[in-house]
């Protein structure tokens, strides 16, 4: 019996350290609610060199989707220059594994697996990742039969 009420206690422990930090993660909205919303189709035009095709609208699409999900932050005021960790602090306000779950979606939406490309330490900034994920679905195109 004892050794349930430990395990229970251990579990709450990991629960907390590896869930998202809600404190931070409302402090990272406040700073982008001074900014202005954008709808999809404004937010996209930020990323000038991604649009080239139709799949690269989709990826924004992607993108405005489920970062929220992973984040909890308003992607309708983040802008490409946006650090993910000194500015929005995404090792903090994510779930753990949101890389893995990006790259789960991704390979869902896309049917592209950038599990073994994926690191998101080496991305900077916003624009960074969009830039990488287009990246991985254009060379997935250029080796695309068909």
């Amino acid at each position: 019996m004892w050794q349930s009420a430990i395990n229970y206690l251990r579990s709450l422990r990991t629960y907390q350290d590896l869930s998202p930090d809600a404190g931070i993660r409302r402090q990272v909205n406040v700073q982008l609610s001074k900014r202005p919303s954008l709808s999809l189709e404004d937010w996209s035009q930020l990323f000038p060199k991604v649009l080239t095709n139709k799949a690269s609208q989709r990826l924004l699409a992607f993108v405005y989707e489920r970062l929220p999900i992973y984040s909890g932050l308003q992607i309708s005021k983040i802008r490409p220059s946006d650090r993910l960790i000194e500015d929005l602090q995404l090792p903090l306000v994510c779930w753990f594994d949101w890389p893995h779950q990006l790259c789960c979606d991704f390979y869902e939406t896309f049917q592209v697996d950038i599990s073994e490309e994926f690191d998101e330490s080496l991305l900077e900034t916003v624009g960074d990742l969009v830039w990488f994920l287009n990246q991985q679905l254009e060379s997935w195109d250029s080796f695309a039969p068909g």
